[in-house]
């Protein structure tokens, strides 16, 4: 159980109060604007880092935390300061270009192994070598030497922070005197040096956390080395590494201030993580500091940080049987679950990423891979359904003349291909704006921008992957099923007929009559059926072909994604789409991630769970995926029923599949909530790769969790 000192600290949070310092604001010199932009900004972090406040009264084993207030630019994950950046989003952010693409938000995650192992005197060391590198261009000099001295600044912060331990212990009892001192010895060899304790790399996570406050990656990977080795000395027992891994928790969630009113001030996706995983040799990850890190977790009552189990082929079924135990018992939903095989696949294959590199992928944000120590380029959000209204609504006379469902979907490809080859100019757009922006802070943290003297936003990372989340997926898959079930098998309508009928949006006797037909008897995907299951596949397997050899201008092959982030992007686009043969309406949302819903998923949770492992032959749907299931509260809350629900979404990471998250709110509590938002406002739910307050998310991700079809166990 927590101990006092963090109760309090959890309680001063969830009161709406601030852990961090408030800050210090910097005046600087005019005269900087006639430095080069990295030793301007060198100058200035030097400034601004040095005169923030260390606070002492909240801490308890670790301190040196911060904000950066926007007058330089700092971490490149909040892009705050980053003028071109925030340009960019003015242009593009929830701005939607052709009801096609419409740009949003990136992730990255330091390289928290190589601090913690190697310190920043290496990082000094590694940027005097490319200094001699680059002796004769001098724009990479000026950047390899602000680099230098903001690793120098971050040094010189530790150990203000160590004198202020040291201030504060000449003022304190017996007991808070021996914690300040030995809080001193810490920062004052780390993260200058490399960490020889548990509770050192534990520091160098809450501290350089600062400079990329995003993911903190795989954490049960990268301090197991330090916790074996504090056990075996016996210098460290189970419950002090539980009360180190909670203070840093509560310093992530800390991070964004809880705000009563600010949804996203609740949302768990703010430094997503995640443990277990595939380790280099093969075997499967998960130990006894994973097995901390979740129990901790819920005994801690604060809605973040969230994590997801990496799913391998040899974990445990007890290890998933526990973590989805949990899932089912957290308030907060803070649990997820990916699997290591299709993303590891997807990750070499498609993204052309090293074995090494990729089995040290973690999950950021709402559900996005990153690699350690790189960012993830992938943030246009793209409406791929439009590629099948331009084919019905503009081609309509090309595809009236085909004679068999062969002939229409290659002139469906022209249209995808056309759209593919317009987004991936949306992407290089954005990224030549934002590569205008340089970065020394967290390009100090990005593995190879030292070695490339170039910022992270102009792709100067060694690792970097780009890709492409795109809504209406489901509605392609099905509204091709329809079209090949009722035009070209059934014959029952001609596809003139059809495309009339969705013109005049299902309107009419005929209309209503067709659309209740189709709702009734038609062949959705997500029920286990070989031809909406044959067309899923043949869908993934076009993206493919007309994706596998395009790369954007950093050289980056994509990974598409099906999240739809914060913001509602499936509702919003949806909006602007014309009706299509799934039997949806003009304007209706599309569903988030890729499963089903509104009744089509008629076969249980089985059924759909084999269609969803088993659609993407080629790992290209490996980024940010997504898979809701909504289950009967019965099917996951009855202990007679766990073990048998557990089993069934087991299996389906072993055929395969790649990500799931449960609900299971009744929806009649889910529409109560809705019309007494007051007397629910504790309620919680998972929406996409992030689970938040229900009764504080946009009325359309409202509706989309509440449309979410209970599914039943057969």
């Amino acid at each position: 159980m927590l101990n006092k000192k963090l109760t309090q600290q959890v309680d001063y949070i969830l009161a709406g109060n601030d852990l961090l310092p408030p800050i210090v604001k910097v005046k600087y010199d005019p005269n900087d604007i006639m430095l080069s932009d990295p030793a301007r900004i060198a100058k200035r972090l030097r400034q601004y880092i040095l005169a923030q406040t260390v606070r002492l009264d909240m801490s308890h084993n670790f301190c040196g935390i911060f904000r950066f207030d926007g007058s330089v630019e700092a971490d490149v994950f909040t892009r705050i300061g980053h003028k071109h950046f925030s340009t960019a989003c003015g242009l593009y952010y929830r701005k939607y270009q052709e009801n096609l693409a419409t740009m949003e938000w990136q992730h990255s995650t330091a390289n928290f192994a190589k601090i913690i192992d190697c310190g920043l005197v290496q990082y000094i060391d590694e940027i005097d070598k490319s200094l001699i590198c680059y002796e004769g261009d001098r724009e990479k000099a000026e950047f390899l030497k602000a680099m230098r001295t903001t690793c120098e600044t971050m040094i010189m912060w530790a150990h203000k922070c160590a004198e202020a331990c040291e201030a504060e212990a000449e003022k304190s009892d017996e007991a808070r005197k021996k914690q300040l001192h030995e809080m001193a010895d810490v920062l004052r060899h780390v993260p200058e040096y490399p960490a020889r304790s548990f509770r050192e790399g534990v520091q160098v996570v809450y501290m350089c956390y600062t400079y990329l406050p995003d993911s903190v990656g795989l954490l049960d990977r990268y301090l197991w080395r330090l916790y074996k080795q504090d056990i075996e000395n016996g210098r460290l027992t189970r419950e002090l590494a539980k009360e180190y891994v909670a203070e840093l928790f509560i310093r992530l969630c800390a991070h964004t201030k809880i705000t009563f009113g600010d949804a996203q001030s609740y949302f768990t996706a703010e430094s997503h993580f995640a443990i277990g995983g595939t380790l280099p040799d093969g075997s499967d990850g998960y130990n006894e500091l994973s097995d901390i890190i979740v129990d901790t977790m819920m005994e801690l009552p604060i809605p973040r940080p969230q994590t997801s189990l990496r799913m391998t082929n040899k974990t445990p079924f007890e290890v998933f049987k526990k973590l989805l135990d949990c899932a089912r018992r957290d308030k907060y939903m803070r649990f997820a679950f990916v699997a290591d095989e299709s993303r590891l696949k997807g990750l070499m294959s498609v993204a052309g990423i090293a074995w090494d590199d990729a089995i040290n992928y973690t999950m950021v944000g709402c559900n996005e891979p990153a690699l350690r120590g790189s960012i993830w380029f992938g943030g246009c959000t793209t409406n791929i359904a439009r590629s099948l209204t331009n084919l019905l609504y503009y081609r309509t006379d090309d595809i009236c003349s085909c004679t068999d469902f062969e002939s229409l979907f290659a002139i469906y490809e022209e249209e995808l291909e056309a759209d593919i080859t317009q987004i991936l100019k949306y992407i290089n757009g954005f990224h030549s704006i934002r590569q205008r922006d340089c970065n020394i802070l967290s390009s100090i943290f990005i593995d190879g921008c030292i070695e490339s003297a170039a910022s992270v936003t102009a792709s100067g990372g060694r690792l970097s992957i780009t890709g492409s989340n795109m809504m209406g997926i489901t509605c392609v898959i099905d509204s091709l099923s329809i079209i090949k079930q009722l035009v070209y098998e059934e014959k029952s309508i001609s596809m003139r007929e059809l495309v009339d009928i969705m013109k005049s949006d299902w309107a009419g006797d005929r209309g209503e009559e067709l659309r209740a037909y189709i709702l009734k008897k038609g062949r959705f995907f997500g029920n286990n059926d070989e031809l909406s299951d044959g067309i899923a596949r043949r869908f993934t397997d076009a993206l493919w072909r007309h994706i596998k050899d395009k790369r954007d201008k950093f050289g980056n092959h994509l990974l598409i994604g099906t999240l739809a982030g914060y913001n509602p992007h499936f509702a919003e686009f949806g909006k602007t789409t014309e009706a299509t043969p799934d039997g949806r309406h003009k304007g209706d949302a599309f569903m988030v991630g890729v499963g089903q819903t509104a009744g089509k998923d008629r076969n249980g949770l089985a059924a759909l769970l084999k269609s969803v492992a088993q659609m993407d032959e080629h790992y290209i749907l490996t980024g940010p995926f997504l898979c809701n299931a909504y289950l009967d509260e019965n099917l996951i809350m009855k202990n007679e029923n766990f073990e048998k629900t557990a089993r069934v979404i087991y299996d389906y990471f072993k055929n395969g599949g790649l990500h799931i998250q449960l609900n299971y709110v009744s929806k009649e509590e889910l529409l109560a909530a809705r019309e007494n938002p007051a007397e629910h406002a504790s309620l919680r739910v998972r929406v996409s790769g992030y689970s938040g307050n229900f009764t504080q998310l946009r009325e359309s991700i409202q509706d989309d969790v509440i449309r979410r079809t209970v599914v039943n166990g057969r």
